[in-house]
């Protein structure tokens, strides 16, 4: 049985990289080796469910509380309506938590065979692919003028998000292994390549966030800074940023400037307006409503408080699809129940992650908070499979070596 337990261990994990491999590119493929990863998991958890454990706290049971919370709203709030109406999209997302939990408590329980094969260089081989191939499309995209680049998932925010992270997790790969002389010119080619693609994603967020958090990773990994290999990236950066400022990066500069005067003016018609006005909005039905609204509801109070308000009328047209931010999101619809569970599972894995001294778990969990800022990342289904997916390789409750 500990063969078969073994080989279907390496086909789920060969699957879940492969998801990860596709996310950008073709999203379709994406969602069919997620969960033909889950489904091998479930056969290998009942092959092994005598050698299963179960410990008091683990990462996974955190996502699948969350889907659990998104499923029962819309159970009790919209088991009468056809197709569950405007709850359908939770639910949705609640059904993706709970199967990224169970894949992600797989993958993780039964880590010890990592040391069967070597799985690092699967890793590493996989992030790489993905890098290439996403950075080939959005030069694609770039080449044919499309002004915001989105890669395969239609919306330019989470196709910055996802890459952001992706990028910084290869970076991570290529540190960790040093394969050879090489590795830091490679390095350095994904930072400038991958700062560039998020300029022309045009996403604020990652734009001011990349970098930094790339910093961040390697100061947490080495512990101290290398002046050296940082003074070259921050030169190559330098140049880069120089070449695409007048282009791309001013005028992002001074739109935001433009949105946010426009919106202390009491104009939110706005990208940055908008979600001004969204997250203020969000806060006031949540003050109101702390223990949770349909989204017609929370529409309806909506449409109440701007009436007393008109300068934040913008946020009416986008309410009914989200508020552009996870806490917030959670929080108008699933009431306090559902904002506690979000931010026990931001906790758990920054905690974790520190305490284990993992730093790709750090840098997924630290990209889904920030990011998680401007948008919905466990709504999205791109960006929700992809994180589930890196959590899943990366949070390994027996790691073979520290960070290994």
């Amino acid at each position: 049985m500990e063969k078969i337990g073994q080989r279907l261990y390496f086909i789920s994990f060969i699957l879940a990289i492969l998801s990860i491999v596709f996310t950008l590119i073709i999203t379709a493929r994406q969602r069919e080796l997620f969960y033909f990863s889950f489904y091998v998991a479930m056969f290998g958890l009942f092959i092994e469910r005598k050698n299963i454990r179960l410990p008091k706290m683990d990462i996974s049971y955190a996502l699948i509380m969350i889907g659990l919370v998104k499923i029962i709203w819309t159970l009790v709030l919209y088991r009468h309506t056809q197709g569950y109406g405007y709850g359908d999209t939770q639910l949705d997302a609640g059904k993706k938590l709970v199967v990224g939990g169970v894949l992600i408590f797989y993958i993780t329980q039964f880590s010890h065979y990592l040391t069967t094969f070597n799985y690092r260089q699967y890793l590493l081989a996989a992030f790489t692919m993905a890098f290439v191939l996403a950075t080939s499309y959005g030069l694609f995209q770039i080449y044919h003028g499309i002004e915001r680049i989105d890669l395969s998932t239609n919306r330019a925010t989470i196709a910055a998000y996802i890459y952001s992270t992706l990028s910084i997790l290869l970076i991570y790969l290529l540190i960790k292994l040093k394969q050879n002389a090489g590795y830091r010119i490679a390095v350095a080619a994904i930072i400038i390549s991958s700062f560039l693609i998020i300029v022309m994603t045009g996403t604020r967020a990652a734009i001011l966030s990349h970098l930094l958090l790339i910093l961040l990773m390697m100061l947490f990994h080495f512990r101290k800074i290398h002046l050296k290999p940082l003074l070259i990236v921050i030169a190559l950066v330098g140049v880069v940023g120089i070449a695409s400022y007048g282009k791309y990066i001013k005028p992002k500069i001074e739109q935001t400037s433009t949105e946010i005067m426009l919106y202390q003016k009491g104009n939110d018609d706005s990208s940055l307006g908008s979600r001004f006005s969204l997250w203020r909005v969000g806060l006031e039905i949540f003050s109101q409503h702390p223990f949770g609204n349909t989204v017609e509801a929370r529409q309806k109070q909506a449409a109440e408080i701007v009436a007393h308000d008109p300068k934040n009328q913008t946020a009416l047209a986008y309410i009914t699809s989200h508020l552009h931010d996870e806490l917030l999101e959670a929080a108008s619809l699933q009431g306090i129940v559902g904002l506690l569970t979000v931010l026990f599972f931001y906790g758990y894995i920054l905690t974790k992650s520190l305490v284990q001294r993992n730093t790709p778990l750090l840098m997924i969990g630290c990209c889904m908070v920030v990011y998680g800022l401007t948008d919905v990342l466990l709504i999205s289904a791109e960006s929700l499979l992809f994180y589930m997916i890196c959590i899943a390789l990366f949070a390994r409750n027996n790691p073979i070596t520290p960070e290994s």
